[in-house]
């Protein structure tokens, strides 16, 4: 089917925008777009009129957790829920993303191959969700972060097999907890959980494998080890020392010349939660004098030239799937980060992190037919993100109005 939208606004996701807009969709892929008034409807074409609304990319969240509730008790949940509770979990969380515009998601780390599963029944029509990028199973040390739900590996061998394991079960990508963090027990978030020489031997096997590496990383003493070891996606990247919060130039210089990712994983949490909410968080009493250290290394990353990538952490704690726009909200309005910046970080961007910046992402002909349409103007007032009016994802409409297709 044909499909000619046109609409007040385009925003193509790659820091372009078209005023008076149309967009020809010609089955699952984008055949061309434009001005309305250059771009007219042949025989046979459906026309949507969506004047009043701006059409944009399909949001990419590239850090998710598919198999957590997302509410205050999120990670003391998952450590008595069953695989099964975990599935039906997923499942729900599928929904509720697309629901919500986020039409493509990487998750970095279920139990099993739960979330591979959820992926090809997406992919094969059998659920409703958003195209996912699966780690499977995450890599975390003995007692390590999440080690309740993800592979244990302590030596140089075990990484090199838990590699190949996570991939032979279907893993898009490896994901390696290599910091401690703020929701299990005895973790550490201001220390490396691996060395750099096993940093690197997961990232050598993942690439030669054809995948890349995401890495969990709150102190600077981490994400150090994982620059230097080749791993292509910094998660969190906190910049934590037992000093305080600071970025460290020198290396941030680094990870823009190497071209690496920096994505947020911010969860809620850290940015809207009221801590006297915050349920299982292990560092509340310092959190608060954190928040403003955070905020400062946040703004300088997205002021520099680095590649950073905006992305929820959705599924821990107070961090439901569906509430990415509130991210983006408060990094345009209370950062002060440009709304255009902040689009690009969460569509185009992310894609590329992920390794599907060919397919989705962008509003480009040739590309995967994922749009949605919002009230309003995201680039004058980015809450427009969190009223979507339909989504549409492989050329088909996905959701409109709050009513998913099933």
């Amino acid at each position: 089917m044909t499909i000619l939208i046109r609409a007040g606004k385009l925003i193509d996701g790659k820091g372009g925008a078209i005023e008076s807009a149309a967009l020809l969709m010609d089955g699952d892929r984008i055949r061309a777009l434009g001005r309305q008034a250059d771009l007219q409807p042949g025989e046979g074409v459906e026309v949507i009129d969506a004047s009043n609304k701006t059409i944009m990319p399909g949001l990419v969240d590239a850090h998710v957790h598919l198999v957590n509730s997302g509410s205050p008790l999120s990670a003391t949940e998952l450590r008595s829920a069953s695989d099964d509770d975990m599935m039906i979990l997923s499942m729900k969380n599928a929904l509720l993303a697309i629901k919500s515009g986020v039409t493509t998601i990487r998750d970095l780390g279920g139990k099993g191959f739960i979330t591979v599963a959820i992926r090809d029944a997406i992919a094969k029509g059998i659920i409703p969700g958003p195209r996912v990028v699966s780690c499977a199973a995450a890599l975390t040390i003995t007692g390590g972060q999440a080690h309740f739900k993800s592979l244990e590996v302590d030596t140089l061998d075990e990484m090199k097999k838990a590699v190949r394991y996570t991939i032979k079960g279907g893993a898009d990508c490896i994901k390696i907890f290599g910091s401690g963090g703020n929701a299990t027990p005895g973790s550490n978030p201001l220390a490396a959980q691996y060395s750099m020489e096993e940093f690197r031997v997961a990232a050598e096997e993942a690439h030669r494998l054809g995948k890349h590496v995401a890495a969990h990383v709150h102190p600077t003493v981490a994400i150090r080890s994982a620059v230097e070891a080749g791993i292509d996606s910094l998660e969190h990247c906190s910049w934590m020392s037992p000093g305080g919060i600071s970025v460290d130039q020198g290396l941030l210089e680094e990870i823009i010349n190497k071209g690496i990712t920096i994505s947020l994983g911010f969860p809620a949490s850290w940015y809207r939660v009221p801590l006297d909410e915050i349920q299982d968080v292990m560092d509340r009493e310092g959190r608060e004098a954190m928040l403003e250290p955070r905020y400062r290394t946040i703004r300088e990353m997205y002021d520099s030239d680095a590649r950073v990538v905006a992305s929820s952490d959705a599924g821990s704690t107070a961090t439901r799937i569906d509430e990415f726009a509130l991210l983006l909200e408060f990094l345009v309005n209370r950062l002060e980060i440009p709304a255009d910046r902040v689009i690009t970080s969460a569509t185009s961007l992310a894609a590329d992190a992920i390794g599907l910046g060919k397919e989705t992402g962008s509003l480009e002909p040739g590309k995967k037919a994922d749009v949605i349409l919002v009230d309003g103007d995201p680039l004058s007032d980015i809450t427009a993100l969190q009223r979507v009016d339909t989504v549409i994802k492989d050329g088909r409409v996905a959701a409109h109005l709050g009513q998913v297709d099933i």
